[in-house]
């Protein structure tokens, strides 16, 4: 069997490259080449594929020729072809934006405005949603407001200060409903991209006990009070300590009963 590779690697010079992998039949002594389908064992559901719908994709899309565009969202979007069912976005900047930025800057987040998605985000999101209407988002924060944070800075990781969890909460709210307005649910929300990860661009640091923290006390209860269903998914990292950071902040720290139980994110950092 054969199956055709496209491939994008700068360090091999290759760009769009198209090649054939071919499936051999194994020796007897190995198994690795073999795909073994058992149709009659079921285990965990399987949600779909997805990718991320950051600033710089929809920045560039929003500057090709339409026609082309419209081909590109085709590929991902429409039932014929690749039809993703997810579509990550980020809350705020992250670092596949065009700069850094919050939806709020003032402490009473009176502020608070989503208008900056509506130039490029949104736009492409809507186009997406046509192609399936069916489509589900997960939104991920890269970092609170600076002024939320004990470094005072969207980069550079630091955490966010204890006096600021309930209005981080509200915050997450306000983001949720606005995205409601456009017609744009969002059905699952991680706690934190990379919370174990000091980066140069937008980040914040969580332990597990600090998210526990952040899920049970305030982000679960602050949005069950004001209606949204939103799904929590707790530690948006690598998988190399999945086990043991979801043990620690599901059992150890008891916040089993507030995080989505049946299903895994794996959430890999590229976007469209």
């Amino acid at each position: 069997m054969k199956i055709e590779k496209i491939e994008t690697n700068l360090k091999r010079n290759l760009l769009l490259h198209s090649s054939s992998v071919k499936f051999s039949s194994p020796s007897k002594r190995t198994q690795n080449q073999v795909i073994s389908i058992y149709p009659s064992l079921t285990f965990q559901e399987f949600l779909g594929f997805g990718g991320a719908l950051t600033e710089s994709s929809c920045y560039v899309l929003s500057k090709l020729e339409k026609n082309l565009a419209n081909q590109i969202l085709d590929e991902y979007f429409a039932k014929e072809n690749l039809n993703y069912q997810f579509a990550r976005i980020s809350i705020g900047s992250c670092d596949f934006s065009l700069d850094s930025y919050s939806y709020a800057t003032k402490k009473d987040l009176s502020d608070f405005s989503i208008n900056r998605d509506l130039k490029y985000v949104i736009p492409i999101i809507k186009s997406a949603q046509k192609r399936n209407k069916n489509l589900k988002f997960l939104a991920s924060a890269w970092s609170p407001p600076a002024f939320m944070k004990d470094n005072q800075h969207l980069f550079g990781g630091g955490k966010l200060l204890p006096s600021y969890k309930n209005l981080w909460a509200k915050y997450l709210v306000k983001f949720v409903q606005s995205y409601q307005s456009e017609a744009i649910p969002i059905s699952y929300m991680t706690l934190q991209n990379e919370p174990n990860a000091k980066q140069i661009w937008e980040s914040c640091l969580y332990t597990s006990a600090e998210e526990a923290d952040l899920l049970k006390n305030y982000l679960f209860p602050t949005f069950q009070t004001n209606g949204i269903q939103t799904k929590f998914l707790i530690w948006d990292h690598n998988k190399d300590i999945v086990l043991e950071r979801s043990l620690e902040t599901l059992i150890d720290y008891n916040a089993l009963n507030y995080a989505k139980r049946d299903c895994f994110s794996l959430v890999y950092r590229w976007s469209l």
